[in-house]
């Protein structure tokens, strides 16, 4: 682990006339809307990267923040806030992802050390990724956010395997771009139990528990949003197994408003 300690000047709100090359959005789903009216009125700022999870469409940033100046992607670390220390984890599974038609952000990511993929639909490429987080994410909270149980429990790792393939054939149906060709094979073209097998010995790793189990201890909040962002593209009756762990998505956020009404820091997944 390394500690890094600086002095940055911090803002309240982005004032309009604020001037700076780029801006890198990394506020969680529920935060989006809050943000977007000061990123549409900091026009001084050519470059306005969303670095986030979000499958509701781009439409709203791309009015607010100017089509030409707007970047999608998602990034490849993990972190929170704890009082004025930020901790982040680099997650050597999921690389940063940013659209391809903007190669400077994809070579600055590149330049400072992230393994980047540059995807060509990242609409799709977030849409997918929102069916599969949040399936994972349901499996996780009916197990009280333990990865290592979720592992043991082949039944429920099979019950999100098959939540996935569900949210992701509806996906097809809409004609949305297809999943990554690594993940996509080991969920749906892999047999069933061969893929419950490699998810569990996944959760079961020390990756499982940093990624899995605390990122969804840490942003209930943001899963209850995508969880509504799925169920958005979802036809009625179709994704039943889906639409039942997007429902514990759902009951989990309740109790941790009921057992912690201050919530948790802001921070950023």
């Amino acid at each position: 682990m390394r500690i890094c300690t600086m002095v940055l000047p911090v803002l309240e709100r982005l004032p309009p006339d604020f001037a700076a090359d780029i801006c890198l959005v990394t506020v969680r789903r529920e935060q989006i809307e809050a943000v977007l009216p000061d990123l549409a009125a900091a026009t001084s700022i050519p470059r306005v990267v969303f670095l986030m999870n979000h499958a509701n469409g781009s439409d709203n940033l791309l009015t607010f923040a100017g089509a030409s100046r707007t970047v999608l992607a998602f990034p490849g670390i993990a972190g929170n806030r704890e009082s004025s220390i930020i901790r982040y984890l680099d997650i050597p599974q999921q690389h940063t992802v940013v659209e391809k038609r903007a190669q400077d952000i994809v070579s600055l990511f590149r330049d400072a050390g992230f393994p980047v993929d540059a995807v060509r639909d990242m609409e799709a490429w977030l849409q997918r990724h929102a069916v599969f987080i949040t399936a994972i994410a349901g499996a996780l909270y009916e197990s009280d956010c333990d990865a290592l149980r979720l592992a043991k429990n082949l039944e429920m790792v099979s019950r999100f395997i098959v939540a996935v393939r569900e949210g992701w054939t509806s996906q097809d149906r809409k004609g949305i771009g297809p999943a990554p060709f690594a993940l996509r094979t080991m969920m749906c073209w892999v047999p069933l139990r061969l893929s419950a097998r490699y998810w569990s010995r996944l959760l079961a790793s020390p990756y499982g528990e940093i990624y899995f189990g605390w990122h969804t201890r840490q942003a209930p909040a943001e899963m209850a949003s995508l969880a509504d962002d799925v169920r958005n593209f979802l036809r009625e009756g179709e994704a039943a197994r889906l639409r039942s762990l997007l429902a514990s998505i759902d009951a989990w956020q309740l109790k941790f408003h009921k057992d912690s009404p201050g919530g948790i820091a802001s921070g950023w997944c």
